[in-house]
């Protein structure tokens, strides 16, 4: 079984926050604002390619581990990714003073059906 990402290193602290698209009524969107508690964010300039082979520079990758890290239950999305029936336009980290924009999400497993913390790629 795999440990946990020891709380030592999850020193770090952010706000997630969704944008929502605007809903088939014209309704405004909508944001949503969440508290990251014991993650850790780690710079470094790397490319990756996404399903479609478009070259994703990113700057930055979030650590979020599913027992240590809160909230439980965090839902991380692409643009067009679909959080309790609304479709998101937007997914950013705001850590410190820089606003950094999700671009991939990696969920590792611990076993074949349960997620052992997030990669989240940041740009």
């Amino acid at each position: 079984m795999i440990q946990a990402i020891p709380k030592r290193l999850l020193i770090h602290s952010a706000e997630l926050i969704t944008e929502f698209e605007p809903d088939i009524w014209g309704k405004a969107s909508e944001t949503a604002k969440q508290k990251l508690e014991n993650i850790r964010i780690e710079y470094s300039a790397k490319n990756v390619s996404d399903s479609s082979g478009t070259v994703i520079s990113l700057s930055a990758t979030l650590f979020f581990d599913c027992k240590n890290s809160s909230p439980e239950g965090i839902k991380f999305a692409l643009k067009g990714g679909v959080i309790d029936g609304k479709t998101v336009e937007n997914q950013q980290v705001k850590f410190g003073e820089k606003l950094f924009t999700v671009k991939t999400i990696e969920p590792l497993y611990a076993d074949s059906d349960k997620i052992h913390h997030y990669e989240v790629g940041l740009a």
